[in-house]
């Protein structure tokens, strides 16, 4: 932050003793932690030098050490103010400036900031602290690059550093420069494997490149971190990449424990609902649902998975009512999963969502190649389709999906592939009335478990033209019909 704990030039040889004294009975405390005892013998120090001009230079030099002092207790108010005493008194050295600049910005004051760290910088341009400070005034003011060149710089002057990699790492990461981002990140790890706030935002940036199990292989050192938040944010990232690569029963396990260790947050119980519906088990799936609408009625996360569930049980009213309810809000649980890397998902399978059909609706809102979120909902629970669960209309919803040369919506691929990777568990799990005209045996015999991604694709775009043309996906081949009679 600086170095106001040296000994300055200017003073005369009664106040170099003095200070020399003073940072001798201040170093123990400090190196102790016991900021509010230092700060109590700056303070006398003070009262006994009084107010003359002939005292300046000293003051300005106490007043800077106690505001270090107090921002070491989180104290802003207070930093900023002796900060600005001791430069009023003509102590306007760069590390001075710098404890004005930190102070400005813990205390949101980020235009302050940054022209305190502009003159700390201009005093001392190779100092990596005032550099890294003045890196994050400018990512909160949205300047990323030059965030980026002082960053560049302190690492030209430090060596790599995790905590340098993983700045930098961000800056490109909100400067939408994916392959740098995970380069850097991925650097940073490799420096500190045990910091779980680097493998975090590593396995984020794989999965949003589509490399699940990348993401997978890195998450795990994120997950069982002592702050919570992280740790619940790794948790239910990590259910999600488990649902992703097919892993139901893993995927099953990261919810349940999330809403276990953090029984009061709805996100659990929104990833839980969604986990539930992968599987089939549509009365836990609403259970989940409804515990996290009671924890936050706000979220529209919680209605969606509740309406799905609702949905796929036959009750199409209730349904409708949860999915006008998420309507009014947008959806949030992608954001908290995937931090700032979340407007570089662009159509990425993200974390998904609470449920295929909330991913499907935050998706329409993007406006991609027509699809319509509200005739896909009308969709859900129109009643002109007969056979189906609460009336779903099969051509409507797969109109949504459909483009006009019968292929998936681009932002839509990721989804369907986990969700048709999965879909013979769903079918094993769904009560026999949800299968409408068809049966179990039909359904097997579009098992896609195995099938490749461009194979799934063209597997669909093919069930997609049949439906269309109105035959029967599940028909014998022409060419092979009534040949054995």
């Amino acid at each position: 932050m600086g170095n106001t704990d040296e000994l300055p030039e200017e003073l005369d040889d009664n106040d170099r003793l003095m200070w020399e004294q003073l940072n001798a009975e201040l170093e123990p405390l400090v190196d102790g932690g016991a900021y509010r005892q230092a700060i109590e013998r700056l303070s006398a120090a003070i009262e006994t030098m009084g107010d003359g001009d002939d005292t300046a230079a000293i003051r300005a030099r106490v007043l800077a050490r106690r505001g270090e002092c107090w921002l070491d207790l989180d104290r802003g108010e207070e930093a900023l103010d002796d900060a600005r005493k001791a430069i009023e008194l003509g102590n306007r050295d760069c590390a001075t400036y710098g404890l004005a600049g930190w102070a400005s910005f813990y205390l949101d004051k980020v235009g302050q900031a940054r022209e305190y760290f502009d003159e700390a910088v201009s005093g001392d341009p190779d100092d990596v602290t005032l550099l890294t400070g003045r890196a994050l005034v400018w990512m909160e003011l949205e300047e990323y690059g030059k965030a980026r060149s002082d960053l560049t710089h302190a690492l030209h002057i430090e060596g790599e550093t995790a905590e340098l990699l993983g700045l930098r790492g961000e800056t490109y990461m909100r400067m939408g420069d994916l392959q740098a981002a995970a380069r850097d990140v991925k650097a940073a790890v490799e420096l500190a494997p045990d910091e779980p706030e680097y493998a975090l935002t590593l396995a984020r940036l794989y999965l949003v490149r589509g490399e699940t199990e990348e993401a997978l292989e890195v998450i795990d050192a994120a997950v069982d971190d002592d702050d919570e938040e992280l740790a619940l944010e790794a948790i239910l990232l990590r259910s999600h990449l488990h649902l992703l690569a097919a892993e139901n029963a893993a995927a099953r396990s990261d919810a349940i424990r999330a809403s276990n260790l953090f029984p009061d947050e709805a996100f659990a119980f929104v990833q839980l609902a969604h986990v539930q519906l992968t599987e089939g088990n549509l009365t836990l799936a609403k259970t989940a649902a409804e515990r996290a609408v009671l924890l936050d009625p706000s979220l529209s996360d919680a209605y969606m998975v509740r309406g799905a569930a609702r949905q796929m049980a036959g009750d199409a009213e209730q349904a409708k009512q949860d999915f006008e309810r998420a309507s009014r809000a947008p959806v949030e649980l992608p954001i908290f999963l995937l931090g700032p890397a979340h407007e570089l998902a662009d159509g990425a399978p993200m974390g998904l969502d609470a449920s295929l059909l909330e991913m499907l609706a935050d998706q329409a809102g993007s406006g991609d190649g027509g699809f319509d979120p509200s005739s896909f909902a009308e969709a859900l629970g129109s009643g002109n389709a007969a056979g189906m669960p609460g009336g779903m209309n099969p051509m409507t919803m797969l109109d949504q999906i459909f483009d006009d040369s019968g292929n998936i919506r681009g932002p839509l691929k990721p989804i369907f592939n986990m969700a048709f990777k999965n879909a013979p568990k769903i079918m094993e799990n769904l009560p026999p009335g949800l299968l409408g005209n068809f049966d179990k045996e039909e359904l097997e015999q579009f098992d896609m478990s195995e099938l490749s991604s461009e194979e799934i694709e063209e597997r669909m775009r093919e069930f997609y033209q049949m439906m269309k043309s109105g035959q029967s996906p599940f028909s014998p081949d022409d060419d092979d019909s009534g040949d054995d009679e």
